[in-house]
This record gives C-alpha cells, structure tokens and sequence, in this order.
C-alpha cells in the first residue's frame, strides 16, 4: 500500500518548506523549520526504512546517529556562528547518502514508491546546499548581490532549488568565489543526478519488460 511507504511521507513532510512554511511570519518559520521537526522527521523515515529493510539497518542507525548529534550540536550552541547552518546541513547530507544507497540496491523495477524516493533525494540535495549557502553567507554577507538578497533561509532554498534545477534565479548573483564555486557545483550534481536516474529508471523499465 502506498499510504504505508516512509518515502511517501517523507516526500509530503520535504514539501512543507515549499507550500506551508512560507505562508508562515518569517520569525516563526524558521523557528518551526530550526526546533527539530525536519530532522524529527528524518530519524522516523530512516528507522522505518532500517525496520522494512534489514540490509539497510546498519545504514539507517548510522544516518540516523548524524542527525541527532547535529541537533543535539544545534540545540547546545544556539548562539554559535555557523553551528545552525552546518549541523543541518549534516542532516542532510547524512540522510541523503542514506537515500543513494538505498536507491542504489533497490532499483530493479519502476513502482510508485521508488519514483518518491528518487525525489525525496533530490529534495534534500536541495536542501543540504541551501544550508551550505547559508553558511557561506553567514560568513561572508557580501557573497552574493543585491547584498542581503540570500540572507534569509527561504532566499537562500530558493536559490538552491533554482541552481539545482538549472533554472536560475536572476535576482540573486554570486559574487564571491565560494558563491561561484558552489553554484557551479550544485548545477553540475543537479544534471548528473537527472541524467543517471533517467538511466537507471529506463534501464530499470526495459529488463522489466524483458523479465515478462
């Protein structure tokens, strides 16, 4: 059933900072996106992936481990600079390696569930590098024109969703070499990732038919 797949309810928890969070005053949406409720999130999808699938397990606890010492960072040092930024750009990063190694073992036939889970991981590239800008313009406020245009967390997921998906986004520009660097960067994995999930899917989709 799909209801039951921790992709699903992942992929719906991702899509909050999209369409729910933003509705939000600013002060209380960071707060709500800062107190723990995506990496909440994040540990309930990782030990239901690591309970459905004992391969993973190992995976799961490991992934689920960064988490909580990232939030437990968070919430030990609030006042500190770059702790917010780096402890949940840990998050992702540690959940989607999770999410890549699971794709790539599990891969061997199209379903519903794996078409969620090839997108929670692209949302949470988009993440993780939207929390990595964050810490470049915690570092440097200049980095990117107008000045101030990337300082806010949605500006800042913004531009990343935009880089990421090779869109663009004309009213913010890079002007540091860190900015510049990271863009390219992230516009790179962005066509990489497209390009070796069609692979994978099509390939996925034609031994399908074959097995038949």
């Amino acid at each position: 059933m799909l209801y039951k797949s921790s992709n699903l309810w992942l992929f719906l928890v991702l899509s909050l900072n999209f369409w729910a969070a933003p509705l939000l005053p600013g002060d209380l949406a960071s707060e709500v996106f800062t107190d723990g409720l995506i990496a909440a999130t994040l540990v309930a999808a990782l030990a239901l992936q690591g309970y459905l699938h004992s391969q993973f397990r190992g995976w799961a606890i490991g992934a689920g481990l960064f988490v909580v010492a990232a939030v437990m960072m968070e919430e030990m040092l609030p006042d500190t600079r770059y702790v917010e930024n780096a402890s949940f750009a840990l998050c992702f990063a540690a959940v989607t390696v999770f999410y890549f190694n699971a794709m790539a073992r599990t891969l061997r036939e199209v379903t519903a569930d794996t078409v969620f889970a090839a997108v929670c991981a692209y949302m949470l590239i988009g993440l993780f590098f939207a929390c990595v800008f964050g810490l470049v313009v915690e570092h440097n406020p200049a980095a990117f024109t107008p000045e101030g245009a990337a300082s806010a967390f949605f500006d800042q997921l913004y531009y990343s969703f935009a880089t990421l998906t090779t869109l663009g986004a004309a009213d913010i520009v890079p002007v540091s070499q860190a900015a510049k660097l990271l863009t390219v960067f992230e516009a790179v994995i962005g066509l990489i990732y497209i390009a070796i999930l069609v692979g994978a899917v099509v390939g996925a989709f034609s031994a399908g038919i074959v097995n038949r």
